[in-house]
């Protein structure tokens, strides 16, 4: 299904320095269900909005039901651009219920190179994964969570001890 294009007037409210103006045209995207302003909202919550507005964008974004961005929510968490907003993207991956089964990897990586708060948000999408990859697929990954295993702090080890188990 082809997206509709970008509304150039809704793009102007969601840059507006007026909150109101921001949150009513979320609100508006939330009716629409347009996926083509996820990068635009991507970009306004990486900007450290007022907290109403990245409140009303998570909100957004927990609820996507379009299998179709799964591949524009991977792309943010791989971008070192929205290193700041990674855990709030992580935790809207598993909010959403979108099936990130294609890139455990990626959420295993997320485990092993993030600070605490991001591991957890990953694990937590890891559990709620619907598939694992194949045992084949899984074994380069199992090493690299042996690997991290060895030099992870307490608390991280129990995530990586879990993983090794899930993919088990």
């Amino acid at each position: 299904m082809k997206q509709p294009k970008i509304n150039e007037a809704t793009r102007n409210q969601l840059f507006s320095t007026n909150s109101e103006t921001v949150i009513s045209a979320i609100k508006s995207l939330q009716e629409s269900g347009n996926s083509s302003y996820l990068p635009i909202l991507f970009e306004l919550l990486s900007a450290q909005p007022e907290s109403e507005v990245k409140a009303e964008i998570l909100k957004l974004l927990g609820m996507v039901k379009d299998k179709e961005t799964i591949p524009v929510f991977i792309d943010v968490l791989q971008n070192e651009k929205f290193h700041l907003i990674r855990k709030d993207i992580t935790t809207v991956c598993w909010q959403n219920g979108l099936d990130f089964s294609a890139y455990f990897e990626v959420f295993t990586n997320l485990v092993i190179n993030e600070e605490w708060e991001v591991a957890f948000e990953a694990f937590t999408v890891i559990e709620n994964l619907e598939t694992f990859p194949s045992e084949e697929q899984l074994k380069p990954i199992k090493l690299k969570i042996a690997r991290a295993l060895k030099s992870a702090g307490e608390q991280k080890q129990y995530f990586l001890e879990e993983l090794l188990k899930m993919s088990s």
